[in-house]
C-alpha cells in the first residue's frame, strides 16, 4: 500500500507540472504578437509557480493550512483544466480533472499532506 501511496505523490507532483505546462501553452496562443507571445509563455507560469510556492509548498512559511491548502489546489488544477479546454485541448482537459479529482480524494483518504 505504501507503494501506491508513493504514486498518488508522484501523481500530485505531475499534475503541478501539466499546470505549468499548460498555462505556459495558454499563454502563448493569447499573444498577439510574437514578442507578447513569449512575454505571456513566462509570466503566467512564473506568476503560477510564485503563487504555488508561497501558499502551497511545504518548506514556505506562509503556506495555508488545510483546508485552504486543498481549495487553494484545487481551484489552481481547475484553471489547468480551463488552460486546456481554452487551448482546444478538449481530452487533455478532461483527463486533467478527472485525474486531480481523483488524486485528491486519494491524498484526503490517506491523510498525505503534500
Amino acid at each position: 500500500m505504501n507503494f501506491i501511496k508513493q504514486i498518488n505523490l508522484l501523481v500530485s507532483f505531475l499534475l503541478e507540472l501539466g499546470l505549468i505546462i499548460l498555462a505556459g501553452l495558454w499563454g502563448f496562443q493569447q499573444g498577439e504578437n510574437s514578442f507578447m507571445r513569449y512575454v505571456f509563455v513566462v509570466a503566467i507560469p512564473a506568476v503560477i509557480i510564485l503563487l504555488w510556492g508561497v501558499w502551497a509548498a511545504p518548506k514556505s512559511k506562509r503556506r495555508l493550512k488545510n483546508p485552504a491548502r486543498t481549495i487553494f489546489k484545487l481551484a489552481m488544477m481547475a484553471l489547468a483544466v480551463f488552460f486546456a479546454y481554452a487551448s482546444g485541448h478538449l481530452v487533455w482537459a478532461l483527463s486533467f480533472a478527472v485525474i486531480t479529482i481523483l488524486n485528491v480524494s486519494l491524498a484526503y483518504l490517506w491523510k498525505q499532506d503534500y
